[in-house]
């Protein structure tokens, strides 16, 4: 064998060694750290895969997310005023003290995600999935709720004035000592749904009436 054609087989094993090592030792959720980046460095990652992703403390105004993966993500104390995250997949993720005053969340899923403290002042939420969400202390003053799942959902001490709710799913939910003047619970179902120590001062009723005081005829409990 000559010393050339030796030591092209030598180029040839180091380098296929090296490819082994570099593809074996990439991190399981290399495709996470892209939209990871993608998403800081350009404020858009529609569609993309940022489960579990740790978003906490970002400036993330106005950003675009439409359909995202991002359950189970970090999202705690994240500005994402006016952001678009319409049908994306938030569930179990962590929003407490985020700031999301205009965003649009409508069609996301939102199941089981901690809200708590969170500022959702004038939010769209129409269609969204909050089933055993934590709303607790949440600001939803004037958010748009309609037609959404808040089965199940914890929503202690929440701000909820002149928030609409029309056709939306309270049932077993705890809306206990939480602010809820003018707001609109027309055709909305609350059987099993908790208002202790809630006002709901002049909201307009699942049957068009307005709040006499009286929520049992509707299967709620005060």
């Amino acid at each position: 064998m000559s010393i050339t054609s030796w030591f092209r087989r030598l180029s040839t094993i180091a380098l296929s060694i090296f490819l082994s090592l570099t593809i074996f030792t990439l991190p399981a959720k290399a495709f996470v750290a892209t939209d990871y980046q993608k998403l800081l460095l350009t404020n858009t990652c529609v569609n993309c895969d940022l489960s579990e992703a740790d978003l906490s403390n970002k400036d993330l105004y106005g950003s675009a997310l439409g359909g995202a993966n991002l359950s189970k993500a970090n999202l705690s104390g994240t500005l994402l005023n006016d952001a678009k995250l319409q049908g994306a997949n938030l569930t179990g993720a962590n929003l407490s003290g985020a700031i999301l005053m205009g965003i649009t969340l409508s069609d996301a899923n939102l199941t089981g995600a901690n809200l708590s403290q969170a500022d959702l002042y004038n939010a769209l939420l129409s269609k969204t999935k909050l089933l055993n969400a934590d709303l607790t202390g949440a600001d939803l003053t004037e958010a748009i709720i309609s037609d959404a799942n808040l089965s199940s959902a914890l929503g202690k001490n929440a701000k909820l004035k002149g928030a609409i709710l029309s056709r939306a799913n309270l049932s077993s939910a705890d809306f206990s000592s939480s602010y809820m003047r003018n707001t609109r619970l027309s055709d909305a179902v609350l059987q099993g749904t908790k208002f202790y120590q809630a006002d709901l001062s002049n909201s307009l009723m699942p049957d068009g009436t307005t709040y006499n005081g009286d929520v049992s005829k509707f299967g709620a409990a005060q």
